[in-house]
């Protein structure tokens, strides 16, 4: 004799993730496309007055003290170090992010061989 099944319960919660499968080989760089033909080229402009770019340079720093210049220098070699500790911290929070990326897919690894 054949018995009548209940009605289905409510679905449980979802199970981890299988595993990564393996990743595929890289396939070939394509051949590079036709080059295409130059543009026009433009009409040339005026000459301008000898040396005028030197004398305005020149001229605009005839107002600026040694101090100002000093301290102009002390702000740039300021800038520069910033900029160093900022590539010298990113080149770490990479490290980091690696290392994390290579312990969870440890830790996958582990947990599905576990679950099998």
């Amino acid at each position: 004799m054949a018995t009548k099944r209940g009605s289905r319960g409510a679905r449980g919660i979802p199970g981890p993730p299988g595993p990564s499968g393996v990743r595929g080989a890289i396939g070939a760089t394509g051949a590079r496309g036709a080059t295409g033909t130059a543009g026009r080229r433009g009409s040339q402009g005026l000459t301008g007055a000898a040396g005028a770019a030197v004398a305005a340079g020149a001229a605009s720093m005839a107002g600026v003290g040694k101090d100002q210049i000093r301290l102009l220098t002390s702000i740039d070699k300021h800038i520069d170090n910033i900029y160093r500790e900022l590539d010298v911290q990113m080149t770490r929070t990479s490290k980091l992010q690696t290392q994390l990326d290579e312990l969870r897919a440890k830790i996958r690894s582990v947990l599905g061989a576990a679950m099998s």
